[in-house]
């Protein structure tokens, strides 16, 4: 998977701003089991980390998607044949 994160500058507010208005600052090249291994870990961490209350607290409008980082552990897990552990 091709990942590249963009800089827009604060004149920029649509989300949807072709990428040529913004200045690349990162770009990689995964695979989907790695991708998917670093977004689950780095969830967990942030769960870990706060807390259900704790993220609710720091980030207001929404609660922290358990039931979302569930699933993706287990689509990780089982599609990707994950055999590390990962657990809140």
């Amino acid at each position: 998977m091709d990942i590249a994160i963009y800089e827009f500058p604060d004149s920029v507010t649509s989300w949807n701003a072709p990428d040529e208005q913004g200045a690349l600052v990162w770009s990689s090249t995964q695979t989907r089991r790695e991708l998917g291994h670093a977004v689950v870990e780095a969830a967990q961490a942030v769960l870990r980390l706060h807390g259900e209350g704790g993220y609710q607290a720091k980030w207001v409008e929404h609660p922290f998607p358990v039931a979302a980082l569930k699933e993706l552990r287990r689509l990780h897990v089982n599609g990707d044949r994950c055999q590390l552990r990962h657990e809140v």
